[in-house]
């Protein structure tokens, strides 16, 4: 009976090892190539990252929805803020929709990443590609609650749901850091729903060190 215990615990190690190594592979290899030009490095207090919401990832032409750039701080006290940059009610603003698309690879196009780089004049380190479904499963797992969008409405009532599922992360944030991760189904979310080319030992990092700041904020709300 010992030995088949031994086996047994063995085998779950093991199946915890892969798991953890199947995960992190997702996050790491998702987004290849989507970065703007921006590495961060060891040595480096800031990087951004955009995120870019669209109606369904796993389509074979996915509609843009909304683009935001987080703003994150690796200096003592570390911070991330997360900032709407489309739509928007800025005069003359692009309808970055048109411009929208993915390669084969499920990776954005270049000429669309280049496109808001002109457009907004940003750089980036790395890029989240998350979609209604994904949107829904984070808003559940974080509170509960479903994510209800209206698509075709005005810019501010768009980003509502949006803004409410980042400032409900960023709560979530100051009170568990990377434990918020604890109970996730991997497996709804990527890669078919979520897509990110930031590794996961980056993410547990760097929420642990808001959890100690306590410094994460949403613009609008």
């Amino acid at each position: 009976m010992r030995k088949i215990g031994i086996f047994l615990a063995l085998l779950a190690f093991l199946l915890f090892v892969f798991l953890g190594f199947h995960v992190a592979e997702l996050f790491s290899t998702a987004g290849v190539g989507q970065s703007g030009n921006l590495a961060a490095t060891a040595g480096e207090q800031q990087y951004n990252f955009l995120i870019v919401h669209v109606d369904q990832l796993d389509s074979d032409h996915p509609a843009l929805i909304s683009v935001w750039v987080a703003f994150t701080y690796l200096a003592d006290p570390a911070s991330i803020s997360f900032l709407p940059i489309y739509p928007t009610n800025r005069n003359g603003e692009m309808d970055l929709a048109a411009h929208f698309s993915l390669s084969k690879e499920k990776t954005i196009s270049t000429a669309f990443l280049e496109q808001l780089q002109k457009e907004y004049n940003l750089q980036w380190s790395h890029v989240v590609m998350i979609d209604q479904k994904g949107a829904s499963y984070w808003t559940r797992f974080l509170t509960g609650a479903e994510f209800s969008q209206t698509l075709d409405s005005d810019n501010q009532t768009l980003l509502k749901p949006e803004i409410d599922l980042l400032g409900s992360l960023c709560s979530a944030l100051r009170e568990r850091g990377s434990g918020v991760l604890t109970g996730l189904e991997w497996n709804q979310v990527i890669p078919d729903h979520l897509r990110t080319d930031i590794s996961l030992d980056q993410v547990i990092g760097e929420w642990d060190r808001i959890q100690k700041s306590g410094l994460c904020d949403v613009f609008g709300q």
